[in-house]
């Protein structure tokens, strides 16, 4: 065989190396793309529930501590002292978010943010109307009036504002679905 020979075979044992290589190439990425598809569809079979549950539980508990709802609930008539009243205010609100706590994961964190939000100022607004009514020295009904009083005072509702939050990051996850 002649040099021209085994140049010209080289040549063509070349490109057939770098064609097998590309085809490879081809089939090896079309297959990491189709297993991150896979993926991608458990986990948003798998996440999706928890995330909706999440979003759930998050508008169930703006929906019963809002103070508009939750006051009405607990009856304030029926407490003989404000101090039992305002202790039950208190525990109810943290125990329901203490409850919910594990679910901040799926519920992502700017309605978890919302969320803790609207806990804090209820409870700051809960604070500053013990610290000018005292409790031990103010009918429950009198007292629960001077609080929805600081409560309207606010320029937003923040548990209106976390609800909407929560319906804003629904949306999100209906539509990537």
């Amino acid at each position: 065989m002649t040099e021209n020979s085994w140049a010209a075979l080289l040549i063509v044992a070349l490109s057939g190396i770098f064609s097998a290589v590309a085809v490879l190439i081809f089939f090896w990425r079309r297959e990491v793309e189709e297993r991150r598809k896979l993926l991608r569809q458990h986990v948003l079979q798998t996440m999706l529930p928890l995330r909706l549950q999440a979003l759930e539980r998050a508008a169930l508990f703006l929906e019963r501590n809002d103070p508009n709802n939750l006051l009405p609930r607990l009856q304030p008539h029926t407490f003989q002292r404000t101090t039992d009243l305002v202790q039950v205010l208190f525990n109810t609100v943290q125990e329901e978010y203490l409850h919910n706590a594990a679910y901040q994961v799926y519920a992502g964190p700017r309605v978890w943010h919302a969320l803790r939000t609207a806990k804090n100022t209820f409870l700051q607004i809960l604070q500053a109307t013990m610290s000018e009514h005292a409790p031990s020295q103010t009918p429950p009904l009198i007292w629960v009036e001077r609080f929805k009083e600081k409560w309207r005072a606010q320029p937003t509702d923040p548990f209106q504002v976390a609800l909407a939050q929560v319906h804003y990051q629904l949306q999100q996850l209906v539509e990537v679905s």
